[in-house]
């Protein structure tokens, strides 16, 4: 088969790009299928809890059971100091934990929080922002919830004296990672992806292919003159039968004859040349 240049470039281009369609259509479709009947599908609203959820980014909810709130959980609950009718935060504290904030102390080179007498981890929060702008020091009723916003210095939250911890039947709904929202997200990325890729490969292809035609195109140059080459005559050949050789075909020898200046020696009887020793 004649190879063409960039034949096999464009073949892995159409792979990629039918390969990166398929992928973002199975995401669309797999987003477009309804979550289980008990996860309620939201929207978050504000930005309360960035940089964990932004404004208008989707979240999934499912009801709270009774004693189901643990720490780190993100809530939706009626609290008395937001004026919508519930807002999203975070469960820092639990009935009987006390939480307490010192501003003019660090942990480990860190402003944080101090749960029970040990540093909260909150790897929730951007490492260069406070976990709190006031401090506070606070034993959480049984039967109540502390709660925060992770976007800690522009939210009100329980770490403020006048509004202080939260009835655990005010929370409405616990916010879920449903599995299919993220795998959506990493689908359209892995489909932009490949798409990409296979547009990449497909550009290569075309110049690859235009460069070879050009090649084509072009008048072959015409090959350098050398210096011209004179063979050799032959030497004269006798023809067959000619000279008193013995076989037909061979040349007889030519005995050589004395020049004018060359000695010759006597001939004795019988025709014998006799040379002196």
């Amino acid at each position: 088969m004649e190879h063409r240049p960039g034949r096999r470039r464009g073949i892995a281009a159409i792979v990629l790009l039918v390969l990166g369609a398929v992928i973002l259509g199975g995401v669309t479709v797999a987003k477009a299928v309804n979550p289980p009947s008990r996860y309620t599908e939201g929207k978050a609203v504000g930005w309360t809890m960035t940089p964990t959820y932004t404004n208008g980014e989707s979240i999934y909810l499912e009801p709270v059971a009774k004693g189901g709130l643990r720490r780190g959980d993100v809530v939706l609950a009626s609290v008395p100091w937001s004026l919508q009718k519930t807002q999203m935060n975070r469960v820092v504290a639990v009935g009987g934990d006390r939480i307490q904030y010192k501003p003019s102390s660090k942990v480990a080179g860190q402003y944080r929080l101090v749960l029970n007498g040990t540093p909260l981890d909150e790897p929730y929060l951007e490492q260069w922002k406070n976990p709190s702008a006031v401090a506070f020091n606070v034993k959480v009723p049984k039967g109540y919830v502390f709660l925060m916003a992770d976007n800690r210095m522009n939210s009100d939250g329980s770490q403020y004296a006048n509004n202080g911890p939260v009835p655990a039947d005010k929370v409405t709904a616990k916010v879920v990672a449903y599995p299919m929202a993220k795998l959506a997200v990493w689908g359209q990325l892995a489909g932009a992806l490949v798409l990409l890729l296979g547009g990449v490969l497909a550009g290569v292809a075309r110049r690859a292919r235009g460069r070879a035609g050009r090649a084509a195109a072009a008048p072959a140059a015409a090959p350098a003159a050398g210096p011209a080459v004179i063979p050799a005559p032959a030497a004269a050949q006798p023809e067959p039968g000619e000279g008193g050789g013995e076989g037909a075909g061979e040349q007889a020898p030519v005995a050589a004859q004395p020049g004018p200046g060359d000695a010759q020696a006597p001939v004795g009887p019988g025709g014998r040349a006799d040379v002196p020793s």
